[in-house]
């Protein structure tokens, strides 16, 4: 009985270790950070944040609503555990936008709230049980319409930084 009972615990822990195994070479983490180079203040929030596999599955790393700052320096957007493989572009769900414009702030149109980002230079590499970091770099082009709005249309890149 004894024999018994320590070749099955000896066998449990095979199998959760070999779970372990497989859950940490098959999962990589990305953490997401936002940067722009213009001067005036754009707070932008985001609903939801979703990254492309060259496989063409659509992974979600969050779902979660934040607001992030643009300014030169990295502001985090999100971090998730995502299959290891290649990813070739973002889409960022925006919920609202604000900019600063000459002290005022104003509402900002963001058209069909969703921003779709290529990753350049190769695209992002998530290998098991690593972390990658990857930068979306947005070009904020304001553009105000005819009607006293703005409309926030940016030219954006992401790109792997480890």
């Amino acid at each position: 009985m004894n024999k018994t009972f320590l070749a099955a615990i000896i066998v449990v822990i095979v199998v959760v270790a070999g779970i372990g195994f497989y859950y940490y070479s098959s999962y990589g983490t990305v953490n997401v950070y936002v940067t722009t180079g213009n001067s005036d203040p754009i707070y932008i929030k985001v609903s939801s944040v979703m990254i492309h596999s060259k496989t063409g599955q659509w992974v979600t790393i969050s779902n979660s609503t934040k607001t992030v700052l643009l300014s030169s320096n990295l502001s985090f957007l999100a971090s998730s555990k995502i299959p290891v493989g290649n990813y070739t572009e973002v889409r960022l769900v925006i919920k609202s936008a604000t900019a600063s414009i000459g002290g005022i702030n104003v509402s900002v149109n963001v058209p069909s709230g969703v921003i779709k980002i290529p990753i350049i230079a190769g695209g992002l590499r998530v290998q098991g049980g690593s972390t990658s970091k990857l930068e979306i770099i947005m070009g904020p082009h304001l553009i105000m319409t005819g009607k006293g709005n703005y409309i926030l249309s940016p030219v954006v890149t992401a790109m792997q930084l480890s």
